[in-house]
């Protein structure tokens, strides 16, 4: 692929084999986002290994940075889908926005491990939790990224995927950048402290990944 020597000779801070792997970006992200886009941000051979480096490098091409979560979380989905499908399903973790739970009807508890689902039905976090742990995931309901990191230290685990708002996401990735967990992240459909919303199909694609 001619794309990868121009990314490759450019000197972009980013693996050649990743760089290969991510060249499918521009068919997953969102539709708003402009495949070309990535392909020049990745000529540019900019530091795209944080949020605020996709931002600049938005800002660079003259481009609207109100997508920049997006092409990172693509971009972090991209790098490490071949090592989070390398990994075990009994090795990964599944962290679910405690904000995906019916605020009115909602049965779990909270406790110092984040809420404990009582697979009630009320909401989108039973159907993706009962299939997560058929597979061999370990899952939490939490209420933030601070709590995520401090589980996937903990636990030894080698892999953990997502789903939250962009921030969220995004603030997950980076701290988790500079160590050997491979991650992926499916953002919210709609964001927001209560009732939000996923799109199921997606998120069980992610979980569902394997080599």
């Amino acid at each position: 692929m001619s794309i990868v020597k121009d990314v490759v000779k450019a000197g972009a801070k980013i693996p050649k084999k990743a760089v290969e792997s991510g060249l499918e970006i521009a068919g997953m992200v969102s539709s708003r986002i402009d495949g070309h886009l990535i392909k020049r941000l990745l000529e540019l051979g900019v530091d795209l290994s944080t949020r605020a480096g996709v931002k600049s490098a938005l800002t660079l091409v003259g481009k609207d940075t109100t997508f920049a979560d997006d092409v990172f979380i693509e971009l972090k989905n991209n790098l490490n889908r071949e090592g989070f499908r390398k990994t075990k399903y009994n090795e990964r973790a599944l962290f679910l926005p405690q904000c995906l739970r019916n605020a009115e009807k909602c049965k779990g508890k909270m406790t110092d491990a984040g809420w404990v689902c009582a697979e009630c039905g009320n909401c989108q976090i039973y159907p993706i939790k009962k299939e997560a742990e058929k597979l061999g995931y370990r899952v939490y309901v939490v209420p933030g990224g601070s709590m995520v990191i401090k589980i996937v230290k903990n636990n030894g685990f080698k892999a953990a995927a997502g789903v939250g708002c962009r921030f969220e996401l995004c603030e997950a990735a980076e701290k988790l950048g500079s160590t050997k967990i491979w991650v992926q992240g499916v953002p919210l459909l709609r964001d927001g402290c209560k009732d939000t919303e996923v799109d199921v199909n997606r998120v069980m694609g992610m979980i569902q990944q394997k080599e």
